[in-house]
């Protein structure tokens, strides 16, 4: 959720009340409720292997194991029956790519809830009234899911995935974790509020839309100062899953001018700080979003 500002899709005041953290990771995608009821799983591969539908489908053969038929949903869920039990984002930052998401066992649906805000034109997109319509644990379907015995399939299913032979799992612990300082540094960056929280200034204009088609990418907010027909400063906000598209797309538009020649500019910026990175932008995305900034003047 590196892109969404934190009270647009948390409750804030509620975390607070209940004394729920609020972390801010990396990758894109939208907020996360965690609780022991959920397990984590992280894919690390280099940017020319990554795949997000295999590492999808090693989660969907481990599923199998339980007698669960599950599938693919849209751009990053994994669903039983039409319910979401899971919910996935990446970070491509070349040579390497992160895939990691959630997998719902016995989550506290009442706690997920009341402190989630999704962007109404999520949930409308999915035809639901609410997050909680929408989503279900595994031990619904079997309770002989737990974190082990899932953990364990996981294992399996990603080793024959691989053809490889069954690898042990290496345990790490908090403790060893901060042996390392570059994780110690990185641990205590994600601390800092201003990390946490942005800085949020007053702005004169606030667009808001999501994109569907060709392929849904995600909700977005894009926040505008602009004096005398030029941006001033720009904000973005998105749980897309290409938080680099977001990143660059704030500084793109800083300083062109508030109408449909500066969205060009901003576009062609967008692209060439994209080439000098090294990433490919789906030419799809940038047209979708170059149209609806221009409809949205």
């Amino acid at each position: 959720e590196q892109a969404k500002t934190p009270g647009k899709e948390s409750n804030i005041k509620k975390k607070n009340e209940k004394g729920f953290p609020l972390p801010r990771r990396y990758s894109g995608g939208g907020t996360v409720y965690q609780d022991l009821g959920n397990t984590n799983f992280t894919f690390l591969s280099s940017t020319t292997n990554f795949d997000s539908k295999k590492n999808s489908q090693v989660i969907i053969e481990a599923l199998k194991t339980f007698g669960l038929t599950a599938t693919i949903s849209g751009r990053n869920d994994i669903q039983v029956d039409g319910l979401k039990i899971s919910g996935a984002a990446y970070k491509l930052a070349p040579p390497r790519a992160l895939h990691h998401g959630t997998l719902m066992i016995n989550v506290d649906l009442t706690a997920l809830g009341s402190l989630l805000n999704p962007n109404k034109l999520k949930l409308q997109s999915k035809g639901v009234a609410s997050v909680t319509s929408r989503v279900q644990n595994l031990q619904t379907w079997s309770d002989k899911i737990t974190h082990e015995s899932l953990s364990l399939a996981l294992i399996d299913a990603f080793c024959a995935h691989h053809g490889s032979d069954r690898v042990e799992p290496e345990t790490l612990h908090s403790g060893d974790l901060r042996k390392e300082d570059s994780l110690t540094k990185y641990y205590e960056a994600m601390k800092d509020n201003k990390w946490r929280f942005g800085e949020t200034p007053e702005f004169t204009h606030e667009l808001e839309g999501r994109f569907e088609s060709p392929m849904p990418w995600g909700t977005i907010d894009v926040c505008i100062n602009s004096k005398k027909g030029q941006i001033l400063e720009a904000k973005v906000y998105s749980d897309s899953l290409f938080p680099n598209l977001v990143e660059a797309l704030a500084e793109s538009l800083h300083e062109v001018s508030y109408d449909a020649q500066g969205i060009d500019l901003a576009m062609t910026r967008l692209r060439t700080a994209a080439e000098q990175r090294g990433e490919q932008l789906e030419q799809t995305h940038v047209e979708a979003l170059a149209k609806w900034l221009k409809d949205s003047l």
